[in-house]
């Protein structure tokens, strides 16, 4: 078995454990696996450049050593802990959408039926936004989660020019940031919210790490 196929299964199993020890409130479990995640989906990109003689991409782990950060400024009590963890996550999502537009596309989403693609997640986000704007008021976030919520919907439109793993991951990487600001804003009862929030969030990083590798890899 090859070495980015062992580190792919080591980070499904970190992430069931993971997932599941926040399903069933175990903090030391998911204290335990939760610094494990990222650096093992690091690993899996990294050998798998490797395996094909490819230079590794250094936005790519740039990406997931930011995306680390917010999650570890996140488990700090606090508006000061939300908003540096994301600024992180926001940095780490601007390399996506920076990479994917880079690629054409912007210009591909301007073709039809494509345009139908941001014009979706624009009134997705703004609806969701306009749902949550007074429980995020009352926290203090909701001018900086609008500016985020924005990226979002670009970085998720433009991935799915690079076809359907990319586009669902980062579907469901704005799926996740959903659940988490109806958390914050506290507008709704969502059943087992943080272990769907974890779930989607390591599933939609999966995908677009796998994808990106992926197209790197392709010949030419």
């Amino acid at each position: 078995m090859s070495r980015s196929r062992h580190a792919a299964l080591l980070f499904a199993a970190l992430g069931t454990v993971h997932v599941g020890a926040t399903a069933a409130h175990n903090q030391w479990l998911d204290a335990a696996t939760k610094p494990l995640l990222l650096p093992a989906l690091a690993l899996y990109a990294i050998a798998a450049y490797r395996e094909r003689g490819a230079r590794v991409s250094r936005r790519l782990l740039l990406s997931l050593a930011l995306a680390c950060a917010g999650g570890v400024a996140l488990r700090a009590d606090g508006r000061a802990g939300l908003i540096v963890g994301m600024v992180f996550f926001l940095a780490a999502y601007a390399i996506y959408a920076a990479e994917f537009i880079r690629s054409g596309a912007v210009g591909r989403l301007r073709r039809w039926p494509r345009w139908l693609v941001p014009l979706g997640y624009g009134t997705a986000v703004t609806a969701a936004m306009a749902w949550l704007w007074y429980g995020l008021s009352d926290r203090g976030v909701a001018l900086p989660m609008a500016g985020y919520a924005a990226l979002m919907a670009l970085m998720a439109a433009t991935a799915t020019t690079w076809g359907w793993r990319v586009g669902l991951g980062a579907g469901l990487l704005v799926a996740s940031d959903a659940l988490i600001g109806i958390g914050l804003a506290e507008v709704a009862e969502v059943p087992g919210r943080p272990a769907l929030v974890m779930a989607t969030y390591l599933l939609g990083l999966a995908l677009v790490v796998d994808g990106w590798t992926g197209r790197a890899l392709r010949p030419g």
